[in-house]
C-alpha cells in the first residue's frame, strides 16, 4: 500500500508458493501487476486464482470472496476497460460485501460507458446489498456499500446534466472512504473514490480542482497508475507544465517494465518528447 509494486509482487509470490488458495495474495498480485501495466501477468494470476481450489483447511471468511470478486473488477477497471466492467458475471455469494465490488464495478463500467439506465440498475443491487448488511449487524460494510453507491449516484447525475448535484455525491462518497479506517479483507480498496472524484472533476472541465483531488489521493493511494496519469493530465491541462512533467515522469518509469501497450504511456513518451 505503499506503491512498492514489484516488492509486493515478490512478497505474495511467496506467500502463494506456501499456500496457493490464499487468494488475498493473488489479488494484492494482479493489483500490483496493473499498477506497472503488467496486464498479461497479471491476468495469469486472477486466472490461476479463479482455478485454485479452496483446500478447506481455513475457517471461511469474507477475505478469501473479496478477494476473488475483486480480481477481475480490478482487471477491468484498472485498464480503463468500462465495457469490460459493465459485462462483469453477477456473483451471489454469503458475503454481500464481497458482492458489492462486483456491482459497483459494473455500475461504473456502464455509467462511463454510456449505460445509463444499466447503472442506476446496479445502484439498486448494491442497495439490497446494503439493506442484508445492516440487517446482519455488518455496520462497517453497510457503510462502504453506502459510499459506492453515493459515487455511482454521483457520476449518473452528472452524465444526466445535474453536474453539481453529481459532484457533490462523489465528494461525499470520496470524504467518507477516506474518514473510514481500511478493513483487512480490502486493505487495497477496489478503486480509490479520493481519485474518482479528480475524474470526474477532470470530466467537468475543472483541472485545478483535479489535480489537488489526486494529491490528495496520494496521501493513501501512492504510486497509482491512473493516479500519476490523471495528475499529470490535470497538471497539463491547468497550465502547469512543470508538476505535468513531474507526474508524467514518474508515470513512465512506473510503467517501464508493462507487458502491455497501454494509449496513455505512449500519450506520456510524446508530452514528455515535446521539452
Amino acid at each position: 500500500m505503499v506503491g512498492l509494486w514489484e516488492e509486493s509482487i515478490a512478497a505474495n509470490q511467496f506467500a502463494l508458493e506456501i499456500q496457493p488458495d490464499y487468494y488475498h495474495a493473488s489479488d494484492f498480485m494482479t493489483y500490483a501487476h496493473l499498477q506497472l501495466a503488467q496486464d498479461a501477468k497479471a491476468k495469469v494470476v486472477l486466472e490461476k486464482a479463479a482455478k485454485t481450489a479452496d483446500t478447506g483447511t481455513r475457517v471461511v471468511t469474507i477475505v478469501n470472496f473479496t478477494a476473488l470478486a475483486a480480481m477481475p473488477a480490478r482487471y477491468a477497471l484498472e485498464r480503463g476497460d468500462w465495457k469490460g466492467a459493465a459485462a462483469l458475471p453477477i456473483t451471489s455469494t454469503e458475503f454481500p460485501a464481497a458482492d458489492s465490488l462486483t456491482r459497483f464495478a459494473r455500475g461504473l463500467g456502464m455509467v462511463r460507458s454510456g449505460e445509463i439506465v444499466g447503472a442506476k440498475h446496479e445502484v439498486d443491487a448494491i442497495h439490497e446489498l446494503r439493506r442484508a448488511l445492516q440487517k446482519s449487524n455488518q455496520s462497517y460494510w453497510a457503510d462502504r456499500s453506502q459510499d459506492q453507491i453515493l459515487a455511482l449516484s454521483g457520476w449518473i447525475a452528472y452524465r444526466e446534466g445535474a453536474r453539481d448535484e453529481g459532484l457533490k455525491l462523489m465528494r461525499e462518497a470520496a470524504d467518507r472512504e477516506d474518514a473510514s479506517v481500511k478493513h483487512v479483507a480490502m486493505e487495497n480498496r477496489l478503486y480509490p473514490l479520493r481519485e474518482l472524484l479528480g475524474e470526474l472533476l477532470l470530466e467537468a472541465g475543472q483541472p485545478a480542482a483535479a489535480l489537488r483531488e489526486y494529491e490528495a489521493a496520494f496521501k493513501e493511494n501512492p504510486n497509482r497508475y491512473r493516479g500519476l496519469y490523471g495528475a499529470a493530465r490535470a497538471a497539463e491541462a491547468a497550465g502547469d507544465r512543470q508538476k505535468a512533467e513531474a507526474y508524467f515522469t514518474n508515470f513512465v518509469a512506473v510503467s517501464a517494465k508493462a507487458d502491455t501497450d497501454r494509449p496513455e504511456i505512449a500519450q506520456a513518451k510524446t508530452f514528455l518528447a515535446k521539452k
